[in-house]
């Protein structure tokens, strides 16, 4: 080690910025743009379709081999319940969940760990046409939710995901999960890890 020498050092100022591509940072959009620009419609992007008795580990594989951020999940008569994202499948929520019903976590069913249909935030089409990208972000972080259904004459039209508006943008949004049941406002204070997702 005598041949080599220390090299000096600072600290970090909270002015340092990181460097961000060029490239890249041509191709964002801005938050005042349409929303319709950040909507993903179902006809378009055939969400993967998973049953709500698969594993995580099974869900994980699935997802993984084609390739997708989310899935759809349905329960056993075929009716869409909930969605789960890939990036919670490994989430503190999950093994929090596995914990408390005394389960590993290769043992636990999808349905307790994936965001449940009936609490996401349905937008009209008409909405979304004209609002901006701003304004879904700001929807998304009131409703403390990662998706927003978009529904048009009648039918699920397509979906806003907190992820693509990160894609898209290069900005995330700040999601604080909100307790809209007596169940959920009382796990949350009998098991916060669980509500720290």
């Amino acid at each position: 080690m005598s041949e080599f020498h220390q090299l000096t050092w600072t600290k970090p100022s909270s002015l340092q910025r990181l460097a961000v591509a060029p490239a890249k940072a041509k191709n964002l959009i801005d938050w005042h743009e349409p929303a319709l620009k950040v909507a993903e419609p179902f006809a378009e992007m055939a969400p993967l379709q998973l049953s709500q008795s698969l594993t995580l580990p099974e869900v994980e594989r699935e997802m993984h081999e084609h390739g997708v951020r989310f899935a759809c999940i349905h329960d056993a008569q075929g009716e869409w319940v909930g969605i789960m994202q890939a990036r919670e499948l490994h989430s503190r929520h999950s093994t929090a969940v596995a914990g408390l019903l005394q389960l590993r976590w290769s043992e636990l069913p999808v349905q307790y760990v994936m965001q449940p249909i009936k609490a996401l935030p349905v937008l009209t089409y008409q909405q979304v046409k004209t609002a901006q990208i701003g304004d879904i972000a700001a929807t998304l972080q009131a409703a403390g939710r990662d998706f927003a259904l978009i529904e048009k004459s009648g039918e699920l039209w397509g979906l806003l995901s907190s992820m693509t508006i990160l894609q898209r943008t290069g900005e995330s949004i700040r999601l604080y999960p909100k307790a809209t049941t007596f169940v959920e406002v009382f796990s949350a204070l009998r098991h916060p890890e669980i509500a720290d997702n």
